[in-house]
């Protein structure tokens, strides 16, 4: 049985109201965090912003839509996704759809995989109608990768580089650390809230990395090294 306590809060005499959610540093945080909301704001504003490029530079070169792509969509992606990075596939699926429109929209190519494209008489860099294809040849790192930054972001917490302590969560692992020695003990969970939250599931990406990747003597050869490994999904 959950005792939920509900208490009253206040600040300079004036009652705090209870919310199920709560923006931060631009980041809405709901009581069960889902993120569920949030990233349906955030994807929703994405699109939005993709349409608002492709309208006004439809005549421009692959190049520079490809570029205000980069600069003004797929930040409002990124931005502070170690913390709300989701784990479910509809909101993983979510995030990537924002992308492939913005890949469509970039080259233009709306078609379906292996669809009859007799306009297109020359040979093709991509293959047409494939999504995948189009990041490929646009060299856009896939956002289901977003996992990637939480990793960069344990690098520098391990070494000191962001100002987060190591404790209570990176306590050294007790069993066999066969791949690297650097390993930490994965916290014990009860809840999704907490299994898929930064540290226990980044814990567990970070044991699973090759000695190598760890032991990357900057943050720079990291990112390299770890943009050449597949992680291992652990979407629900």
């Amino acid at each position: 049985m959950i005792i939920v306590i509900l208490l009253d809060y206040t600040i300079h005499c004036q009652p705090l109201r209870l919310v199920s959610s709560a923006k931060y540093l631009g980041v809405k945080i709901d009581s069960k965090l889902t993120f569920n909301e949030y990233i349906n704001n955030v994807t929703h504003k994405a699109n939005s912003t993709r349409a608002f490029v492709a309208r006004n530079m439809r005549k421009c070169p692959t190049s520079i839509k490809s570029t205000a792509y980069n600069s003004f969509v797929r930040p409002q992606l990124e931005y502070a996704s170690t913390a709300w990075s989701p784990h479910t596939r509809c909101n993983i699926d979510k995030i990537v759809a924002v992308q492939r429109r913005a890949a469509r929209s970039v080259l233009n190519d709306w078609s379906h995989p292996n669809s009859q494209t007799p306009a297109l008489k020359e040979p093709h860099p991509y293959t047409i109608g494939s999504s995948s294809s189009m990041l490929q040849f646009l060299s856009w790192n896939s956002l289901e990768r977003q996992g990637h930054y939480s990793l960069v972001m344990m690098y520098k917490i391990v070494h000191g580089l962001v100002v987060i302590p190591t404790t209570p969560y990176h306590l050294p692992a007790s069993y066999d650390t066969r791949g690297h020695s650097s390993k930490f003990l994965v916290p014990s969970t009860r809840v999704n809230a907490f299994r898929y939250s930064y540290f226990p599931a980044t814990i567990m990406s970070w044991n699973g990395l090759p000695a190598y990747i760890i032991q990357s003597p900057s943050v720079e050869c990291f990112k390299s090294w770890l943009a050449k490994f597949r992680l291992t999904p652990t979407s629900t």
